[in-house]
């Protein structure tokens, strides 16, 4: 059996207190995410994540536009927008922005592809803010789009967020069940290398988190849900966004990797994230929750 690599810097512990054995991939010359607890006064005011499909193809390529926005109703030391973008369930983009004493980010990429696809973008908005003498909160929030193109040398291009006809529904169905095959493969490969069963966890796959930041994961609180969130980014920006960090040491590029799914232990003691590398190598990477060992 496997051991697990650990995932980001500190143990996911609810109190964010316990410092546990750091496993990172940072680039000194990178910034990174770095929780700290929850402001609850400070809000965003907006946040979103936007994709939209040029209308003329480039070399037999359709092209897609990605946006992503954020406004924090007051400036922060330090303002991080961090993207992911899968297209089938493969991580096809990504970027992260930051600047310090501002309060909006703005950035745009534009992603080429020439298959039919399900586009699934989400955003981790962070923002670290530093109050009177030593004292350092955080204020975050998530932001996504789901976006569906058919390419089809038998019909026009076309897009649609919402399928409404038949033929739309229809191609929407062929793919979240193309999604839903790569991501059970990754699945159940890394339940055989790693040895456990999937069916002890809450499965999380990371296109459905958001739903968290309105309703707690079963067996937690709000609050808890939040701090486990932020601390997921954290590790997800480190040893996933960076870089995934391999069974043998090397680090491989996350560009066509499965898109990560996390699953958080019924007994409220760890969470993993699996994902599958380009050349099909199982990670699973754990963080323990509450300081557990």
């Amino acid at each position: 059996m496997k051991k697990y690599l650990f995932l980001g810097i500190s143990a996911l512990a609810i109190t964010v207190s316990a410092l546990m054995i750091q496993l990172q991939i940072v680039n000194n010359s990178e910034e990174t995410i770095t929780f700290f607890p929850l402001n609850d006064a400070v809000q965003y005011k907006s946040a979103s994540t936007s994709l939209t499909l040029q209308k003329d193809k480039n070399n037999d390529k359709h092209e897609i536009d990605w946006k992503v926005q954020s406004s924090l109703d007051q400036e922060a030391y330090l303002r991080q927008d961090m993207g992911l973008l899968f297209a089938n369930g493969l991580l096809k983009g990504k970027f992260a922005k930051w600047d310090q004493d501002i309060a909006d980010l703005y950035q745009e990429e534009s992603i080429l592809s020439q298959e039919s696809a399900r586009y699934d973008a989400i955003t981790f908005h962070y923002s670290e803010l530093h109050g009177d003498g030593d004292r350092i909160t955080s204020a975050q929030r998530m932001s996504d789009d789901i976006f569906y193109v058919i390419d089809s040398p038998f019909s026009p291009l076309q897009s649609f967020a919402v399928a409404k006809s038949k033929q739309e529904k229809d191609w929407k169905k062929v793919l979240d069940q193309s999604v839903r095959n790569t991501l059970n493969k990754s699945l159940n490969k890394a339940e055989k290398t790693y040895d456990f069963k999937a069916a002890n966890y809450i499965t999380v796959p990371l296109d459905t988190i958001r739903q968290y930041e309105d309703q707690p994961l079963k067996g937690f609180t709000q609050k808890e849900t939040a701090n486990i969130i932020g601390k997921l980014w954290e590790g997800l920006y480190k040893n996933y966004y960076l870089g995934i960090k391999k069974s043998d040491g090397t680090v491989a590029d996350p560009i066509d990797s499965t898109m990560p799914i996390i699953l958080v232990s019924k007994d409220k003691s760890h969470l993993l994230v699996v994902t599958q590398t380009s050349s099909g190598e199982s990670i699973v990477l754990k963080q323990l929750l509450r300081g557990s060992d």
